[in-house]
């Protein structure tokens, strides 16, 4: 969907301070802003509510490519399955078709522009399950992969991928991004690039 054509135009505001128009906010960038920049590389964003966390995987989502794994680690409750719907949004699935793998243990969605395929390792017990749902058949091949609790099988991943890791906080969530590759890197400075435009 062309987000440009639902977008209300507007005439800006003036600053107060005569700086010139104030830009037009981004709807999807409220409530994401960067927490702390911990090296070059890894990069922290609080995350408001809810929505804030579903459209930060939105964001993921559009920065997304064939062949990509992104790993969503953190505490029962974090956010991993409402970030995920938004990467599945940006990719043009249904969001009443996302739901939670934990007992299907992996899902493929169909999406507009790219398939996604699903993980939720946390009912697994042994790297040897993994082959049983199709883990290494499917990680890093067409679409986007996402792997929730993929931190148990931490040896079992592909060589390179982006860490998500999610936090719970006072008033909001903590994501951390860890990009394990060059890949990686370059959409973690993405991220940070969309979410500093959008300050």
């Amino acid at each position: 969907m062309d987000t440009h054509s639902c977008r209300k135009h507007r005439k800006a505001e003036n600053n107060p301070d005569n700086a010139g128009p104030v830009p037009e906010q981004q709807p999807w960038k409220n409530g994401i802003s960067v927490q702390k920049d911990l090296t070059e590389e890894t990069v922290r964003f609080f995350l408001a509510d809810e929505n804030a966390t579903e459209n930060f995987g939105k964001l993921l989502g559009s920065l997304a490519a064939d062949g990509d794994v992104y790993c969503l680690s953190g505490d029962l409750g974090a956010g991993k399955t409402l970030l995920s719907k938004g990467v599945c949004q940006a990719v043009g699935v249904e969001e009443e078709d996302v739901v939670s793998p934990t007992f299907s243990l992996m899902n493929i969605y169909a999406g507009k522009v790219m398939e996604v395929r699903h993980f939720d390792l946390y009912r697994l017990d042994s790297p040897d399950e993994l082959a049983d749902i199709g883990f290494y058949e499917y990680v890093g091949g067409e679409g986007v992969s996402l792997i929730e609790w993929g931190d148990l099988f931490s040896s079992e991943l592909p060589p390179e991928y982006l860490q998500v890791n999610l936090s719970i906080v006072p008033k909001g969530r903590v994501v951390e991004l860890i990009p394990l590759g060059p890949r990686y890197e370059a959409i973690s400075r993405e991220v940070l690039r969309h979410v500093n435009a959008g300050a």
